[in-house]
């Protein structure tokens, strides 16, 4: 059996890497009305660095607009995702403390 059977000869977006980045454009391309996109990972889904990562978001250190933008995206995301797909992400909103060690980092 060969390992690209099943993969189509062509296609209009080919994302290497299903990791969260390649996930979430392949996502965000078809949410935009884009059909000929594939996703090529070597594994699972989000098994490597992604998974290792996985757990916590947060708002805080944050001080650009455009960071905030995309942080607030996400977890609106993340909130609706398992309903609109019917996939499970795991994310659950359960807060965070964070405790200054210096004086610079409020």
């Amino acid at each position: 059996m060969s390992i690209s059977s099943g993969l189509p000869k062509q296609a209009q977006v080919v994302i290497i890497g299903g990791g969260v980045i390649g996930c979430s454009v392949a996502y965000h391309l078809t949410k935009l009305g884009c059909r000929d996109v594939v996703l090529l990972e070597r594994k699972a889904l989000t098994c490597g660095t992604t998974w290792h990562a996985a757990g916590l978001i947060t708002s805080a250190c944050y001080n650009s607009e455009v960071a905030l933008k995309l942080i607030t995206h996400s977890l609106d995301l993340y909130a609706r995702l398992e309903e609109e797909t019917g996939q499970a992400t795991g994310c659950r909103a359960v807060g965070y403390g964070q405790l200054a060690s210096t004086k610079e980092r409020p």
